[in-house]
């Protein structure tokens, strides 16, 4: 291995953390090129990155607030040489050979087809002085039917190679609204992933977290999808324009499923009473299948 690996990461209003999360990335044991584009933050964030661009440690991209999953596609194309790519939160810390871990997996398979890596993480409280729990494999298969109402991995963990980016970057970057959701559909469905169990990261949980499971991040999709703006069908239709009609097998036919914009009684029907979980939770299989009966997704 021979070129960096590129490391992605979206900066918004990180001020408070994001110098912690520089020094990781770093301070990795495989040479690293740091991107980071700034979301249009509020606060000092760029005052904090301004050094490390000024002494070459960093390419930073300025921009308007575009969001998180817009954000890094952006990164994801601006980013065009190299061979591997890892998507960075702003405020978690890494452990040294987390990317080393990646790329000794990377490099046993079949670099021509696409390859999604991710590793387990530990979970802390905003201060990193509490661990609260740890997230490893899930104790299911991660099939495509799964991938198509849940992001299965999450992008601080996840590392991609070339093959998988530019099947990300097919897709119109204003039609994809989370990054990592869209990496796992197409690596699950066109590739080979592979759940590292060894933690690598430690993931800091604030209230503003983006990727937070909390109630409150849970309550705001339910109401968010209930209004009608359903993240689930934005990406399977994305999906469906870019494969479902030129493959028109089982998972493309089950993608359409979630692409009707107005209430399709029949699909409704077979999402809501499918035979199979579609969530991991309880609480959250309940709500999905609510809201398919409803034809919100």
């Amino acid at each position: 291995m021979t070129k960096p690996v590129n490391v992605l990461l979206s900066a918004y209003n990180g001020e408070a953390y994001i110098k912690e999360q520089i020094e990781s990335i770093l301070a990795q044991t495989v040479p690293v090129h740091l991107y980071v584009r700034d979301d249009g933050s509020t606060d000092g964030t760029l005052s904090v990155l301004a050094p490390y661009e000024a002494a070459g440690r960093l390419t930073l991209l300025r921009g308007e607030n575009a969001g998180f999953g817009q954000s890094f596609m952006m990164l994801l194309a601006a980013a065009e040489d190299g061979d591997y790519w890892a998507f960075s939160d702003q405020d978690d810390v890494w452990e040294p050979h987390k990317l080393e871990w990646a790329l000794q997996w990377m490099e046993e398979q079949d670099g021509s087809s696409p390859l999604l890596f991710h590793s387990a993480y530990a979970l802390y409280n905003a201060d990193m002085s509490e661990k609260t729990g740890e997230i490893g494999p899930p104790p299911y298969p991660i099939t495509f039917q799964k991938t198509l109402t849940d992001c299965v991995f999450q992008g601080f963990s996840i590392v991609l190679n070339r093959p998988l980016r530019e099947l990300m970057l097919k897709a119109e970057i204003s039609h994809i609204t989370s990054h990592d959701w869209w990496a796992c559909l197409l690596a699950v469905k066109f590739g080979k992933t592979f759940y590292d169990p060894r933690i690598a990261s430690a993931h800091r949980r604030l209230d503003t977290s983006i990727s937070g499971m909390s109630l409150k991040n849970r309550w705001k999709w339910f109401k968010n999808t209930f209004r009608g703006n359903s993240d689930i069908r934005t990406t399977c239709q994305e999906f469906d324009r870019l494969f479902g009609r030129e493959m028109n097998d089982r998972d493309c036919k089950m993608a359409r499923w979630f692409t009707h914009e107005r209430y399709h009684f029949p699909d409704a029907m077979k999402k809501a009473f499918y035979g199979k979980r579609w969530r991991r939770a309880l609480s959250s299989e309940l709500a999905v299948r609510l809201l398919m009966f409803l034809g919100k997704i």
